[in-house]
């Protein structure tokens, strides 16, 4: 099975959910010898004694594997009647081997539940208790496997020491759901290396190696706007899994705001004391002031001569309100175009406000005289700590708002083309 980093910095395997029920396997083992274990496990040997596959055996009832006994000390978000989880199986040539359970939180969140060896027959087993959806991990000698557990599912793991990422998982529809996020991620990263690699080997050829340079950053906006897409189609197909949420942490909070708005709400009476919801749920408020149709919040800064400007004072025009920084040759590479457009509408109710997370005066002064940027130029001089970029959560340059006569936020990150249709229409 293939595998993907999770976002907030989780280890790169699989994330499996469980619903418990299994199905009997059709399986020959008439030439085999089997041991129907009691994790409902049946390993098949061949004549020389050694493990050549597992089984499910059948459907299971309760707890009845091989278990630890170990309390589920997983994340207690809310007072909810807890119900018993079972998680078993068999760690092929791992017999004797350490496996531990971790429950895995937002970031770095990381809590060791119980450590256990696996038995003579490389068998292994945990019970514990959690009240919803809760994210775990078997650690093991050769790598980690996370997991959805879920109150009252059994789960059972068919894994080979030495290739943990080829693990099989019975009683799983959500893990089919996983391995195609994990084909949407693996297939954006597998473009993105090939880039990599064409730019590495063009290293002798200067004039090459700066024009693929060149183009990289456009060529990896192109890939993850693809990624987003197809994640976002995929996220709609499976509806109400929990999933969904895990999905769309690889989504961009401010292209897919409204994508993330409509998944928040419908999932939150399902998943709401969740962390992971919670997380998501958390990133949809923080950029709710800022989208379109919403007022503009103010912003109140200096310009280089050290007077004080609000946004507010230019109600009534239509302003480009640019984050941009002077050392960014990608953040000032639209001035040329802003420039022509100022001339253009100026004297038709139409201004710029470029909003500078410089952190040095004479950079960003350098900077404004060069490209000739004869507009509103405002800069609090805190980098991203400056009070504009934090209240339009701007976490990367170059990033703009266009606001409307009334005030109102009509588009975000938008240029070129795009820009000067928009721009036709409000001013006229």
């Amino acid at each position: 099975m293939k595998s993907f980093f999770l976002v907030l910095a989780i280890p790169a395997v699989l994330l499996v959910s469980c619903s418990g029920n299994h199905k009997d396997a059709k399986t020959d083992t008439s030439n085999y010898d089997t041991i129907k274990t009691d994790s409902g496990v049946t390993i098949i040997k061949n004549k020389e004694g050694k493990i050549i596959n597992t089984v499910p055996t059948s459907s299971l009832n309760g707890n009845n594997g091989v278990t630890t006994n170990a309390k589920d000390t997983g994340s207690k978000v809310h007072s909810a009647k807890e119900y018993p989880y079972y998680i078993g199986g068999v760690l092929i040539h791992g017999e004797g081997g350490n496996i531990t359970l971790d429950r895995l939180g937002v970031g770095n969140d990381i809590k060791p539940l119980i450590v256990q060896a696996a038995n003579s027959e490389g068998r292994f087993g945990f019970d514990g208790t959690c009240s919803g959806p809760e994210l775990m991990q078997l650690r093991l000698p050769a790598g980690n496997i996370q997991f959805i557990v879920r109150p009252k599912d059994t789960i059972d793991f068919t894994i080979v020491l030495e290739k943990p990422d080829d693990y099989k998982v019975y009683g799983s529809v959500e893990s089919l759901q996983l391995e195609e996020v994990f084909n949407i991620l693996n297939d954006a990263n597998a473009k993105k290396s090939t880039i990599e690699d064409r730019i590495k080997a063009s290293q002798s050829n200067r004039q090459l190696y700066v024009r693929l340079m060149d183009k990289r950053v456009e060529q990896y906006k192109e890939i993850n706007k693809e990624k987003r897409a197809t994640l976002m189609k995929f996220i709609t197909k499976i509806d109400t899994s929990y999933v969904a949420i895990l999905a769309s942490l690889y989504l961009d909070p401010v292209e897919d705001y409204d994508f993330l708005k409509k998944l928040d709400d419908k999932l939150a009476g399902r998943y709401s004391n969740t962390v992971f919801y919670k997380s998501m749920h958390d990133k949809v408020a923080t950029y709710a002031p800022v989208d379109i149709g919403k007022y503009a919040p103010e912003i109140i800064s200096q310009t280089p001569e050290g007077k004080t400007v609000k946004l507010s004072s230019l109600r009534s025009k239509v302003v480009l309100l640019n984050f941009w920084v002077s050392y960014s040759p990608d953040s000032r590479k639209e001035n040329p175009h802003f420039e022509k457009l100022y001339k253009k509408y100026k004297s038709k109710g139409f201004e710029i406000l470029s909003y500078s997370v410089d952190k040095k005066k004479d950079q960003w002064t350098e900077a404004i005289r060069n490209d000739h940027m004869n507009w509103l130029n405002l800069s609090d001089l805190l980098g991203y700590q400056s009070a504009g970029s934090q209240t339009y959560v701007v976490n990367d340059v170059p990033f703009d708002f266009l606001i409307d006569r009334k005030g109102k936020i009509v588009a975000k990150n938008i240029y070129g083309r795009e820009l000067d249709n928009k721009l036709e229409q409000l001013i006229k």
